[in-house]
């Protein structure tokens, strides 16, 4: 069964992946196959909370769109390259195929076979070069003819004959495949001969005696008229088999990314191959309507613009988050834990409680880091009497004495900016929103030295510039947010109008510091959102 996959927002924070890591480390500790993923690389504060508790960073996921490997219907006839005619228009037939894919002995990709390709090489066949200009084998002709062997030692492996009539009687020639009929008494002959093997074909109740020879005698049950059409169905797909180019996809492929390939291509049948480089089966476009959907928990948020690409191809089961809730919607019921704490863990905890489990001792340190992280140390308006006990209770837990020195080491760890460039300070905890009608970009980043962020202002002012031309933004605002003053900087490009009468300020330079402003959630997403009702 696949591992319900749980993850936080883009450009992840401590708490989106400590949440993510700890939720599925409980799942698995109640018996769930869960995974935790991330949807972007991670911070350098939470790389520093990883590497003390000893735990590797979460699998990166890129996207949930339905792949070919959820298709709930594949197709998984094929053909072997070696086997007959026949055998390919039996399956055609059966599973009303226009065209099969060819696998060799290892299963691996050939070609593609069409119902056109089989009937051209019928018209065009010339029976008297049959064995020597196509490929075939001694299995194939005996299974395609349903012959009984009643006399001899029946060859196997590719047949190097040249295929005669009794009536060539003056042509035939040793090694030679001869097709006669009980109506002749030439077996004998044609074993004196030296022939390869004779063909015989006769009545069902004719009574043939086996002759003390090796030479092989393929006892057919129809006629000479029947048989020697028979004969060509014997012929092996490696034979006529074009090496025109076609499509083939991978398991891994997205339906998104094939859809239109399938639709535009005159091809009908599309093989897939696994990672193996074996044929995985074949898919048509009516197979692509019902999938198995992935599903999925979300941590830390609950709106599709954070989240992963594709996710309405996936099925949502759950929602941890402390986060508001707004244009979220399933198509199915779901179990939604939200409350109005400061961090998504401090939630997480409580399902731990909840299912009477203690956290094992490095899960209680993430989940301790985050609720940290998120409350800046408990100085975030978000910070509530629960985040604080949550903490004290995880700290006896992990065995983390000192848990606000370890905070500030933390805090420290991650503010450090000097080797990022403007547009990955920008992207490292970035948010869009929409308010009123007004589409913008909210980014934040913590750190000890405002001063040495704004040293890079022009270079961030023009990627913020880009940003909004890119994304139709309004309005880009970065929150500098001094964890040690407990304020921010705000930094602005686009419209100033929202900033300006949300916070009482006039912008200086693009900039304003607002005291006592450290939680965008809080303190800066409702006075933007007020101060969009009156534009």
């Amino acid at each position: 069964m696949e591992p319900i996959l749980i993850f936080g927002h883009r450009n992840p924070d401590t708490d989106s992946i400590c949440s993510a890591i700890s939720l599925a480390r409980l799942k698995e500790l109640k018996g769930e196959s869960a995974q935790a993923c991330r949807l972007g690389n991670i911070s350098k504060e939470t790389e520093f909370v990883l590497k003390s508790f000893n735990i590797d960073a979460p699998k990166l996921l890129s996207t949930v769109s339905a792949q070919i490997s959820d298709l709930t219907r594949v197709e998984k006839k094929t053909i072997n390259h070696k086997d007959s005619l026949k055998r390919a228009l039996e399956i055609m037939t059966e599973e009303n195929f226009s065209s099969l894919p060819v696998v060799n002995s290892k299963n691996h990709l050939r070609g593609m076979i069409h119902v056109s390709d089989i009937a051209n090489a019928y018209l065009n066949i010339d029976y008297s070069e049959l064995f020597s200009k196509y490929y075939t084998t001694y299995e194939n002709l005996k299974d395609v003819l349903e012959g009984e062997v009643i006399s001899g030692e029946y060859p196997s492996g590719k047949i190097e004959a040249s295929l005669k009539g009794v009536s060539e009687y003056r042509n035939i020639a040793a090694g030679d495949i001869v097709i006669t009929t009980t109506l002749l008494d030439s077996i004998d002959d044609l074993i004196d001969l030296g022939v390869n093997m004779i063909i015989l074909c006769c009545d069902k109740d004719d009574v043939i005696l086996p002759r003390d020879s090796k030479t092989p005698i393929l006892r057919v049950n129809k006629s000479l008229f029947k048989t020697i059409p028979l004969i060509s169905q014997s012929v092996s797909i490696l034979s006529i088999m074009n090496h025109e180019k076609f499509y083939s996809f991978s398991t891994d492929d997205y339906l998104i990314d094939i859809k239109d390939i399938m639709k535009e291509s005159t091809q009908t049948n599309f093989p897939v191959v696994d990672k193996n480089g074996e044929v995985y089966g074949t898919i048509r476009t009516k197979n692509l309507i019902n999938f198995t959907r992935k599903n999925v928990v979300l941590v830390d948020h609950n709106e599709a613009a954070q989240s992963v690409a594709g996710l309405k191809d996936a099925k949502i089961i759950q929602v941890v988050d402390h986060h508001k809730f707004g244009n979220f919607e399933t198509n199915e019921p779901v179990k939604i834990n939200a409350e109005t704490v400061g961090c998504t863990c401090t939630i997480i905890y409580g399902l731990y409680k909840e299912a009477g489990i203690v956290p094992p001792k490095e899960i209680a340190g993430l989940m301790l880091s985050a609720i940290l992280s998120d409350t800046l140390l408990f100085k975030s308006p978000t910070c509530t009497e629960k985040d604080i006990q949550v903490v004290k209770e995880l700290a006896a837990i992990s065995g983390i004495e000192n848990y606000e020195a370890f905070g500030m080491d933390m805090l420290i760890a991650g503010t450090s900016l000097s080797d990022k460039t403007p547009e990955e300070i920008l992207t490292m905890d970035q948010k869009e929103f929409s308010m009123n009608g007004v589409k913008l970009a909210i980014s934040q980043v913590n750190t000890v030295d405002v001063k040495g962020v704004l040293d890079q202002q022009a270079s961030l002012e023009k990627a913020m510039a880009e940003t909004n031309a890119k994304n139709d933004y309004q309005l880009s605002v970065l929150v500098i947010t001094d964890i040690v003053k407990a304020g921010s900087m705000l930094l602005v490009v686009g419209e100033p109008t929202l900033v300006e009468r949300g916070f009482h300020t006039t912008l200086t330079n693009n900039t304003a510091w607002v005291d006592g402003v450290v939680s965008r959630k809080k303190q800066v997403v409702p006075f933007l959102m007020a101060a969009s009702q009156g534009v």
